[in-house]
């Protein structure tokens, strides 16, 4: 026993060598794996879009007579020979390109958008009479059109983020060239006579309005995200004169003030590009 104990300082220090301790197992602290930065929808960003548009424009007439006091202008519009207005909902495709930047202040997402588009919104509208008294018959056809050739906008954002889905409203400024034409024409017989008259006007202009609506857009990567959207724009007023000819030279009919409305919905989806932010 004596010469046991007397061995054991020794292998206390053999097994505390370091040739031995290294033959050891050792428990070492895995380091955990970084962390994913947090997304954020700051930063600048381009994309495209394309949709539906439906353009609700209306164009009222206000009719002109000379020379002739026993005219009732009212009752003119009355009898349905000629229309008060005319104006109906007309679509067609709409697509184009936006860019904007957004700053990300907690969930409030606070942004900029200018977009410039294309679309078809061209309409049509026309109203046809026939009257008859005595020896009079007269045939007379009142069309109006309106197109919109291009449309941008310029609208603030003010969003709420639930992580990689945004959800916002929009306003602001609407611009777009317009273009506008009424036509009136008369064909028949009056105090037996062969009657025919001819009037037109038109105008083309750039508008300034106002637009409001919202929408919806996702995340699908750190750089590419995809939104629905919905606009309400309004153009303004417009006015011009429809003037013309007719057969017989004591007729009073001078033509039209015509006084229209440009405005309409926008339907779209589009694809954003996010720049990376550092």
């Amino acid at each position: 026993m004596k010469r046991l104990l007397s061995l054991l300082p020794a292998a206390v220090i053999f097994l505390g060598s370091p040739a031995l301790s290294a033959d050891l197992p050792t428990r070492n602290a895995v380091a955990p794996p970084p962390l994913a930065p947090a997304f954020t929808w700051t930063g600048f960003y381009v994309g495209a879009n394309a949709g539906y548009s439906w353009n609700e424009s209306r164009s009222r007439f206000g009719y002109l007579f000379g020379g002739a006091d026993d005219v009732d202008i009212a009752q003119f519009n009355a009898s349905g020979i000629v229309p008060g207005q005319l104006g109906r909902s007309k679509g067609g495709f709409i697509g184009g390109a936006q860019l904007g930047y957004n700053r990300q202040l907690g969930q409030i997402v606070l942004g900029v958008e200018a977009d410039l588009q294309y679309l078809r919104a061209r309409q049509r509208s026309g109203h046809l009479a026939f009257t008859a008294d005595g020896d009079d018959a007269v045939t007379v056809a009142t069309t109006a059109q309106s197109s919109i050739d291009w449309l941008g906008t310029l609208r603030g954002r003010v969003g709420f983020a639930a992580d990689r889905t945004l959800y916002y409203a929009t306003g602001g400024l609407a611009f777009e060239r317009t273009s506008s034409r009424a036509t009136i024409s008369a064909v028949g017989v009056q105090d037996g006579d062969f009657y025919a008259g001819v009037w037109s006007g038109a105008r083309n202009r750039n508008s300034l309005g106002w637009t409001v609506g919202g929408g919806i857009e996702h995340a699908l990567t750190d750089n590419l995200t995809i939104k629905a959207e919905y606009l309400y724009y309004d153009l303004g007023r417009s006015r011009y004169a429809v003037s013309g000819y007719a057969t017989d030279p004591t007729d009073d009919f001078r033509g039209a003030n015509v006084r229209g409305r440009t405005n309409g919905s926008i339907m779209r989806a589009g694809l954003n590009w996010k720049f990376t932010t550092f």
